[in-house]
């Protein structure tokens, strides 16, 4: 088994040929009923629902992302196979900010200080979001999928208080202040 820090989160890819930004624009915001990169009128959300999404049978969640003072709702597939939580370019130029792809950034993801990366340039998910395990664990999320014939269901629930602090887990991380407007 890889330890966690053998495998650079910038050489991870993900095989997402069956989602792309249009689609998160479109069926997966009128489908959630969030419209993707909107302002948001919420910092926290404690419980959301999200959707399955195509014929791999996506995982999509829609979160509140604030970046310098504004708040706005993000797209992201979850995927248990992710460690680190990556936002695609497309996020960060809606907040007017341009970042280096060769670094780390510190947002407020669901109002809780976390670290993301952008894509790998080379990956196949460059304009989609992922959520990875790491937030997952840090912000006590209880992930409820449920599939059958005739319905499917997810679910989020999120309890801060019973576990680390997002910040203690990614301290290791160099992460550019810049980004949360500080």
């Amino acid at each position: 088994m890889l330890e966690n820090d053998s495998y650079p989160a910038n050489m991870f890819d993900l095989l997402v040929l069956d989602l792309r930004s249009k689609d998160l624009h479109e069926t997966v915001s009128k489908e959630l009923n969030v419209e993707y990169l909107s302002e948001s009128q919420h910092t926290e959300l404690k419980e959301i629902n999200g959707m399955i999404f195509g014929p791999n049978l996506r995982v999509i969640v829609s979160l509140p992302v604030r970046i310098k003072q504004k708040t706005k709702n993000v797209h992201f597939i979850v995927d248990t196979g992710s460690l680190k939580t990556y936002i695609c370019e497309e996020v960060f130029e809606s907040f007017k900010i341009h970042i280096p792809r060769s670094t780390t950034y510190q947002i407020l993801l669901n109002n809780k200080r976390t670290v993301v990366q952008l894509p790998p340039a080379n990956s196949h998910f460059t304009d989609v979001n992922v959520l990875g395990m790491e937030y997952m664990k840090a912000s006590g999320t209880n992930l409820s999928i449920t599939l059958t014939n005739d319905y499917e269901s997810v679910s989020l629930y999120f309890d801060y208080d019973k576990n680390e602090i997002i910040s203690h887990l990614q301290s290791t991380f160099q992460v550019d202040p810049d980004v949360l407007g500080k």
